[in-house]
């Protein structure tokens, strides 16, 4: 399961249910490691899009983390 794309009401309540989806044996990922899974090759010609996405993705997290 992609486990920083899960919420709840709570921590406890997210943490709650990721133990036991754990315990039913699924096995989590982060957005960031299915995408790389995902994309399997980086030399493939449509890399460049998921490189321009994370790029996005990480330019945004960078400056929200720079605000706090």
């Amino acid at each position: 399961m992609v486990a920083d794309a899960i919420g709840g009401v709570s921590r406890i309540a997210h943490e709650s249910a990721m133990q036991r989806m754990i315990q039913a044996g699924a096995v989590p990922i982060s957005v960031l490691g299915l995408a790389c899974e995902f994309q399997r090759d980086w030399g493939r010609p449509q890399a460049d899009r998921l490189r321009g996405v994370m790029r996005e993705y990480f330019g945004k997290l960078t400056a929200i983390k720079a605000e706090r």
